[in-house]
């Protein structure tokens, strides 16, 4: 399964519809398309999607949205999926509509359409009321490739009859577990998804195994090697080997010991490589928060790299991320696969390929120039700022 776009509406926290584009709205050139996937026909995906601005726009809220889409497309429960919050502020008369476009391997291009509802229920214990979330009401479509003919045909389904609908009297659907499931069984379709989001603050190795050596000395020149495996998978016991170049080997039972002689960058880089090798393998989506984190910009700049190259990206994986740093964004060619986050009365996400036509303009000029506005802290906040700094230093000499 590929996905093509995203649409949500009914999010409290959003100002307006979110829209997320998977595929190359751009014009494509035939020789540069080494950074996309071609889909079908003359449409293509493009293999990075990044979310860039200031703090509290909305960037990991906006991956949150994202991930639990995926979730929910992989048959997990909605109640179970880790970021069912993004629903919380829905009340009893509310909805939240998703409808998600996508690829399968039955050479049809389909739309979920699921409506997502707040089920209230007595809880006697306390005498107030709780609730869950519930499915209230989901459609598929699908059309053939060969009825599409451009890119405005992409996702009119005018006149087209459902091919599944929901039952929710039917025994075999929970009723928090997408309709999906059914096309998922019938197609016998795969869909290869990681979530690495909860690693943004964490630092501890949550990879086993015995790691290449190029991606350790990659990481850290001074490692010789680092090994760390089963003694005995029953009893989850681990033994971990780490040799410095010039020293002793470490010999540990404890990831979290090893880990006291690695550097934040050299931990989270095994972990964010190690799983995106997996997903280059199997062509699949990996979720990143702030991935400069820990890392310097040759490194971030490499993976991102990792997944532009149709020479290392041989299925289409896709890397999805979200950033401070501007400066990455020079990497890209495009303007589609490049989404702004602001927050003004809500959060609103917008494609640059929608504000900016051009190509060729240097992207982080332009996001540090104020072109875009709302993309950089005021000037106004920089001079409240400064001068409480200045009083603060008035203050302390009195």
């Amino acid at each position: 399964m590929k996905i093509v776009k995203i649409q949500a509406s009914g999010l409290k926290l959003f100002g307006k519809e979110l829209n997320i584009d998977f595929y190359a709205k751009q014009r494509v050139i035939a020789d540069k398309n080494e950074m996309l996937s071609k889909i079908f026909s003359n449409i293509y995906a493009n293999n990075v999607i990044s979310m860039v601005g200031v703090n509290a726009s909305g960037k990991t809220v906006t991956l949150k949205i994202i991930s639990f889409v995926m979730h929910m497309l992989s048959n997990d429960p909605i109640n179970k999926i880790v970021y069912s919050d993004i629903l919380e502020d829905l009340n009893e008369d509310g909805e939240v509509v998703f409808n998600i476009y996508f690829v399968t391997n039955g050479r049809k291009l389909s739309k979920l359409r699921t409506v997502i509802r707040k089920k209230p229920y007595e809880n006697d214990l306390k005498k107030e009321y709780s609730a869950k979330y519930y499915i209230s009401d989901e459609k598929i479509w699908s059309k053939p490739f060969s009825s599409i003919r451009s890119k405005n045909d992409l996702f009119d389904f005018t006149n087209i009859e459902p091919s599944i609908q929901r039952n929710n009297d039917e025994p075999y659907l929970l009723e928090d577990i997408s309709l999906i499931i059914a096309l998922n069984k019938k197609l016998n379709d795969n869909f290869a998804f990681i979530d690495t989001m909860d690693l943004t603050d964490i630092n501890r190795l949550r990879i086993i195994g015995d790691f290449p050596t190029s991606l350790i000395q990659f990481l850290d020149p001074s490692i010789e090697y680092l090994k760390c495996d089963y003694i005995d998978k029953n009893e989850k016991k681990i033994e971990a080997k780490l040799k410095f170049y010039g020293k002793d080997e470490i010999i540990s039972y404890s990831p979290a010991e090893i880990c006291k002689y690695l550097s934040s960058g050299t931990i989270k880089g095994i972990n964010i490589f190690m799983t995106a090798l997996f997903v280059l393998k199997e062509g699949g989506y990996i979720i990143i928060d702030e991935l400069e984190n820990h890392f310097n910009k040759e490194i971030v700049s490499t993976l991102i790299r990792f997944f532009l190259d149709n020479n290392v990206n041989t299925s289409g994986a896709v890397l999805i991320f979200s950033t401070h740093y501007v400066e990455l964004l020079d990497i890209f060619e495009r303007n589609d696969n490049i989404f702004i986050t602001k927050n003004i009365n809500g959060i609103i996400v917008e494609n640059l390929a929608d504000l900016l036509k051009r190509n060729d303009i240097k992207k982080s000029e332009l996001f540090q120039s104020g072109y875009l506005e709302n993309t950089t802290p005021s000037y106004e906040a920089y001079i409240n700022l400064k001068r409480a700094i200045m009083q603060m230093s008035i203050d302390s000499e009195v």
